[in-house]
């Protein structure tokens, strides 16, 4: 493990002992679960962990941030951190640094995370190829991206100029009408319209994989537990499916130039909090 990965380790444990501690599933997802079957903890490029939770149980966790009274630890969502982006959340440590290029302008929480997704309906019925289920998982993403316009606000160069002046008129014309809360408000009703209780196909609607995330519910309603490092953890107890579904042949490694991680950072520190290390290099 490197050091990024180490605390993201702690941040992880400290998210299990909530969720034990209230009898709330929860399972690795994506490349963490890959991580656990296939290394036994971190994928060695990786660099971040994401885990899911049904959404009942994702809905009571979210409200849990008395259990870090006292702590550094912080539940971020767009709706205890108003600039916050996305439709999941994330447990940050505020005592740390990790400032992701599009969320530099963003003001909002910069520590550390884990990336805690919840699991949604997609539909009632299996009636459908999984292709025709990417649509919703395309939709939730567009609603995003139109999130990062307030705050692409840029410095003008002479390279870039005309660029530079499009992309600010368009961050202070949708400054004033505050369009991420309008969007995350929109986006929640997507994701909630069908129950998970409900559904016969669920997944990750938050997550990047798009058609892949359309899963047969009973995938995750039961989980296993593997070796993560030095902790066990759960894992969807037919993991090897989950993941055939979303990687194909996922004990096979990927070619050297794609064993690479996928967050880049404006600025990291893990023994500084994201508020006096801005305030230093004046971000």
């Amino acid at each position: 493990m490197n050091d990024l990965q180490k605390r993201q380790l702690e941040i992880l444990k400290q998210f299990i002992r909530v969720c034990e501690k209230h009898n709330l599933t929860y399972f690795l997802v994506g490349g963490s679960c890959l991580g656990a079957a296939r290394h036994q903890g971190f994928i060695p490029w990786d660099d971040d962990i994401d885990v899911g939770m049904p959404r009942e149980d994702f809905d009571k966790y979210v409200e849990l941030q008395k259990e870090y009274e006292g702590t550094s630890y912080f539940i971020q969502t767009w709706k205890t951190d108003p600039h916050y982006t996305y439709n999941y959340a994330k447990l940050r440590d505020s005592n740390t640094t990790y400032i992701e290029n599009f969320f530099v302008k963003h003001q909002i929480n910069h520590g550390v995370w884990i990336d805690i997704f919840p699991i949604d309906g997609f539909a009632y019925k299996f009636d459908k190829p999984r292709e025709k289920y990417a649509h919703l998982v395309s939709a939730i993403w567009r609603q995003s991206f139109i999130s990062y316009f307030p705050q692409m606000r840029r410095k003008f160069s002479k390279e870039t100029w005309f660029t530079d002046l499009f992309i600010n008129l368009l961050a202070i014309l949708t400054w004033p009408f505050d369009i991420n809360h309008w969007r995350r408000k929109h986006t929640e009703k997507l994701l909630t319209k069908i129950p998970f209780k409900d559904a016969e196909v669920v997944g990750n609607m938050c997550g990047i994989n798009k058609k892949k995330e359309a899963m047969d519910k009973s995938i995750y309603l039961e989980t296993t537990k593997l070796p993560f490092e030095d902790i066990e953890v759960c894992v969807p107890k037919d993991y090897d499916k989950y993941l055939t579904l979303l990687y194909n042949d996922w004990r096979k490694w990927p070619p050297k130039e794609k064993q690479v991680g996928h967050h880049h950072d404006k600025g990291l520190s893990l023994t500084q909090g994201y508020k006096s290390y801005m305030k230093e290099h004046k971000i």
